[in-house]
């Protein structure tokens, strides 16, 4: 015959720590394995520094144009020409997406930005943004 004890036959407490910790645990193992959405970058540009200044955010309907350091124009990870760029800005201007981010290697050639620039402007774009670093500048060996 069993013996009751009064002390045993209790209900034991819910131990909420280790629920608690397995929450934490997940709530980390997801924060890390998202991927957030960043602003499109092409890993071959090389952005200018700037000494001060405030970052740049990217808005999700803006266009984000890179401009590489041979001055191939590339917009959502697809190269353009000239003429392709100007139709997609002239369609995008025409939809009111007027919001313009140029991005333009620090090694390229200033007339690859003022040609992307003036692309803009001809397809009904009055402002562009550009794309920089918040570092200090450090000197580039021209070739």
């Amino acid at each position: 015959m069993r013996i009751k004890d009064s002390e045993s036959d209790q209900e034991e407490p819910i131990n909420l720590l280790n629920l608690i910790d397995t929450l934490f645990f997940l709530l980390m193992f997801f924060l890390i394995a998202t991927r957030f959405k960043e602003e499109e970058r092409d890993v071959g540009v090389q952005l200018p520094q700037l000494a001060s200044s405030q970052p740049l955010s990217a808005l999700p309907q803006q266009i984000i144009i890179n401009i590489r350091e041979d001055g191939t124009t590339v917009v959502a990870s697809k190269s353009y020409n000239p003429d392709q760029l100007l139709d997609l800005l002239s369609q995008n201007a025409a939809a009111g997406n007027r919001d313009i981010l140029i991005r333009a290697d620090e090694r390229s050639l200033h007339r690859y930005f003022a040609n992307v620039a003036g692309l803009c402007r001809k397809a009904g774009i009055p402002e562009v943004k550009i794309g920089y670093l918040l570092e200090e500048p450090t000197p580039v060996r021209v070739q």
